[in-house]
C-alpha cells in the first residue's frame, strides 16, 4: 500500500488550508485553556479536505472524541460511539454521556454527519447534542457535505448550538498541482514522473476541486505503470462515473424529480432557468425549490444566481448546470435524450 496517496494519509502540512486550520486551532486551544468554546459547522464538497485537516488537528491537541457518521449511521449508535457505554434506553445513554463528558470533557467531532440519513435519526441526534452542550459546554464540530444542514434542525437547537461556520472551497488546478507534487516527494519510490503528466491530472481533478479524485488518478497510474493522456483521461472518466452512482443511489425522489424538471425545462450549462419556473411546474413551494437548487449546489452539480428584472420581474433565482461535464452524465444516468 502506497500510504501517502491514501485516504488515511496525514501529510505533516496540509497546503492551502492555512487559514481555515488556524479557526479550528483557536477552538481546540480555547477549550483546553478554559474548558469551553465555540461550536463549528465545518462545510466542503468531497476532497476538499474536511477530514484530512480535522484528524490532523486532533492528532496534535489529543483533547477530542472523533466520531466518523458514516460507521454509526443512527442517533443511538453515534452517541454510545462516544464511551462505548451499554444502556437500554437512549435517555439513559445520554444521562451517562454526559456524566462522562463532565468527568472527562473533549471537544465532540462528528464526521460526515449528513450520514445520519434518517430524518427522525438526525433530529434525534441534533436534539442530543443540544442537550449535551446546555448540560456540559463541551464544543461540538460537525463536519458535512451539506451547505444547507442548519435548515434541517429544530429552531431551539439551531439557536443552542450556534455555530461558526467554516467553508473549504474546491481545490483549483495550482493547488492540486502543489499537494501533487508535495505527496509524490514524499513517496519512497524511485518515480520520475514528468511535469505535464503532474499537469494534466491536476487540471483534470480540478473539475471536480478534489484531491481524493487526484489522489485516486495518480496511484492507479503508479499501480498500472501508465501514465499516458488516454489512460489518464480513463481513470478519470471512471472515477466520476462510481461517483455520479453513489450520488444518485443517495438523492430521494423529490430530488430525482427536480433533476428531471430542469431537463424538461430546457436547462442545460449554458442556458439557466428560473426558479419560479420550476415551481409552477412541480407544484413545489418557493421555499422547497430553494433548498433542492441549495442541495445541487453542495453536489457541485448546478450553480445559481440570483438578477434583478426591474420592479415588474423583481429579483429572482436563475440555476444550470455546473459544467458540460455534470450536464451530460446526469442526462446519461437520468436517462434523458441529450439531441
Amino acid at each position: 500500500m502506497i500510504e501517502e496517496l491514501s485516504d488515511e494519509y496525514i501529510p505533516k502540512e496540509v497546503l492551502h488550508r492555512e487559514e481555515q486550520m488556524s479557526q479550528i486551532r483557536d477552538i481546540f486551544r480555547n477549550f483546553k485553556k478554559n474548558k469551553t468554546g465555540t461550536n463549528l459547522l465545518l462545510f466542503g464538497c468531497t476532497g476538499s479536505g474536511k477530514t484530512t485537516i480535522i484528524k490532523k488537528i486532533i492528532k496534535e491537541e489529543n483533547n477530542s472524541i472523533y466520531i466518523s457518521c458514516d460507521e454509526t449511521g443512527t442517533s443511538y449508535k453515534t452517541l454510545k460511539s462516544f464511551f462505548n457505554l451499554n444502556e437500554k434506553t437512549h435517555q439513559k445513554l445520554l444521562e451517562r454521556t454526559i456524566k462522562e463528558l463532565k468527568k472527562n470533557p473533549k471537544i465532540i467531532v462528528l464526521d460526515e454527519i449528513d450520514k445520519i440519513s434518517r430524518a427522525e435519526d438526525f433530529t434525534k441526534l441534533m436534539a442530543n447534542l443540544n442537550t449535551i452542550y446546555r448540560k456540559t459546554m463541551v464544543p461540538i464540530i460537525l463536519i458535512t457535505l451539506k451547505r444547507d444542514i442548519l435548515t434541517n434542525m429544530k429552531s431551539d437547537v439551531r439557536k443552542t448550538l450556534l455555530p461558526e461556520k467554516i467553508n473549504l472551497p474546491s481545490y483549483n488546478a495550482v493547488e492540486l498541482r502543489d499537494i501533487l507534487t508535495s505527496r509524490l516527494e514524499n513517496l519512497k519510490l524511485d518515480l520520475k514522473i514528468d511535469e505535464g503528466v503532474i499537469n494534466y491530472i491536476s487540471a483534470l481533478s480540478a473539475r471536480q476541486g478534489s484531491a481524493r479524485i487526484l489522489m485516486n488518478i495518480i496511484l492507479r497510474c503508479i499501480q498500472k505503470n501508465t501514465f499516458s493522456h488516454d489512460f489518464i483521461e480513463e481513470v478519470y472518466s471512471n472515477i466520476i462515473k462510481e461517483d455520479w452512482m453513489d450520488f444518485m443511489n443517495d438523492i430521494n425522489e423529490s430530488e430525482k424529480e427536480f433533476l428531471r424538471t430542469l431537463f424538461i425545462l430546457g436547462c442545460d450549462y449554458e442556458k439557466g432557468i428560473s426558479a419560479e419556473s420550476i415551481e409552477k411546474y412541480i407544484k413545489l413551494t418557493g421555499a422547497r425549490i430553494s433548498q433542492l437548487i441549495n442541495t445541487f449546489e453542495r453536489y457541485s452539480a448546478v450553480k445559481s444566481w440570483h438578477e434583478n428584472l426591474g420592479r415588474a420581474g423583481g429579483r429572482r433565482r436563475f440555476v444550470k448546470f455546473a459544467s458540460k461535464e455534470v450536464y451530460e452524465d446526469l442526462g446519461k444516468f437520468m436517462g434523458v435524450s441529450l439531441d
